[in-house]
């Protein structure tokens, strides 16, 4: 019983300093697989530190039913007072010339993960809300499961 308590108390600790560099990371799923284009997901993300640099990614989660070898986003950030706003286009490659997809899972779902800025510093604390949106002229595009925000410190070496 000791040895199993002292186990399970060290797998504890270790998953919780395998993730201590993510700031956050949450997905929102879409109903019925199916993304309209009026739907903007909104993730509001509590910054305290301004002195360490960032990694950004949008996790992405689509079917084999999604019917296109890219996924295309517009990304706006709402800084903490609103007087500032960025909008940025990211393009992310799903599947290669061959029609492969590049995400990893098995079945008719793949996941991915797909950086769109690197190291970059928050210019100062508080409440930053991204909003995310599809930027494909469908108005509903089909195949997509879940869209989520990953923002994860950059490790010094």
């Amino acid at each position: 019983m000791k040895r199993r308590f002292i186990f399970l108390f060290f797998a504890f600790i270790f998953l919780l300093s395998c993730n201590d560099n993510v700031l956050f990371d949450k997905n929102e799923s879409i109903p019925n697989d199916t993304w309209a284009m009026s739907r903007k997901l909104s993730f509001e993300v509590n910054v305290k530190d301004t002195l360490t640099n960032y990694d950004f990614a949008i996790n992405f989660r689509h079917t084999t039913k999604y019917p296109y070898s890219n996924a295309l986003f517009f990304i706006t950030t709402f800084y903490p007072d609103n007087s500032v706003t960025q909008k940025d286009t990211i393009e992310c490659i799903v599947a290669d010339s061959n029609g492969v997809w590049t995400g990893k899972g098995s079945g008719n779902l793949k996941d991915n993960r797909f950086r769109f800025a690197r190291s970059v510093r928050f210019p100062r604390s508080g409440r930053y809300t991204f909003e995310i949106e599809q930027a494909t002229r469908d108005t509903n595009l089909a195949g997509v499961s879940d869209v989520g925000l990953h923002i994860e410190s950059v490790r010094t070496k």
